[in-house]
């Protein structure tokens, strides 16, 4: 179901911290997180965050957010690593917790675990995305909610070529969907209230300033980034949605 990537990330991912911000490995820091969010509450409740790599996103969770507890997955243990290290130092290591994820394999869970499943940027690196999603409905408890956010592809003609171009220039392992295929995943999986969110004009104007920060060796992935953006071949998106609630007698 998570596939290993192929590849390590920055093998540290300090790299990439460098770009988006201590503890995170995908745009937008606390903010972004916030976002993906949008009205929902998590202040008491126990979270699952999928792919959480360097956990910057699940210590805003816990700090900016009030969840009560995050529990992190990935498949990468050098970054879950990085992540304990960061909850210890903060001193949220009872709030904080993190297992390797089994490339391939399904969510280390029992059924109705989570209040709350949210994932940042991560599943580009999930090739059965319908398995997934229905590995997130299982964990969840009913009334629980979804809070997702990942890099998806446009639709549309003459776009195939510029997926592909920068999919190969980041040279990482990537299944890469629409919104609509995604809002479809997730309502098959049989979550309700399904709602999507395009976020590609965001993060274009987000990608433009990161490309002015670049060193001249990296300058140009950040250069077919920003071209895809611009095509709408990359287009990031949010999906927030629920699990049935338990019907009441």
């Amino acid at each position: 179901m998570v596939e290993e990537p192929g590849y390590e990330v920055a093998e540290s991912g300090q790299g990439l911290e460098q770009v988006w911000g201590p503890g995170f490995m995908s745009p937008g820091g606390p903010a972004e997180v916030a976002r993906i969010l949008g009205d929902a509450d998590l202040t008491g409740l126990t979270v699952l965050d999928v792919g959480c790599g360097i956990g910057g996103p699940g210590m805003a969770l816990v700090v900016n957010h009030g969840a009560r507890r995050v529990v992190g997955v990935d498949v990468q243990p050098t970054l879950l690593d990085l992540a304990r290290a960061r909850a210890l130092a903060a001193g949220l290591a009872d709030r904080l917790s993190y297992e390797v994820l089994e490339p391939g394999g399904p969510l280390p869970f029992d059924d109705d675990t989570f209040d709350v499943v949210f994932s940042k940027d991560a599943l580009i690196h999930v090739a059965e995305k319908a398995t997934m999603f229905s590995e997130m409905l299982r964990v969840v408890r009913p009334g629980g909610r979804l809070l997702v956010s990942d890099w998806l592809r446009g639709q549309g003609a003459g776009l195939d070529q510029p997926v592909e171009t920068f999919v190969l220039a980041a040279g990482h392992a990537f299944t890469m969907i629409s919104l609509t295929q995604l809002e479809q995943f997730v309502r098959e999986a049989g979550f309700e209230n399904v709602e999507v969110q395009d976020r590609r004009d965001w993060y274009l104007e987000e990608a433009r300033a990161e490309r002015q920060q670049m060193p001249a060796e990296e300058r140009e992935f950040w250069d077919v980034l920003v071209a895809s953006l611009e095509v709408g071949a990359l287009r990031p998106g949010h999906v927030r949605a629920r699990k049935a609630a338990v019907n009441s007698p």
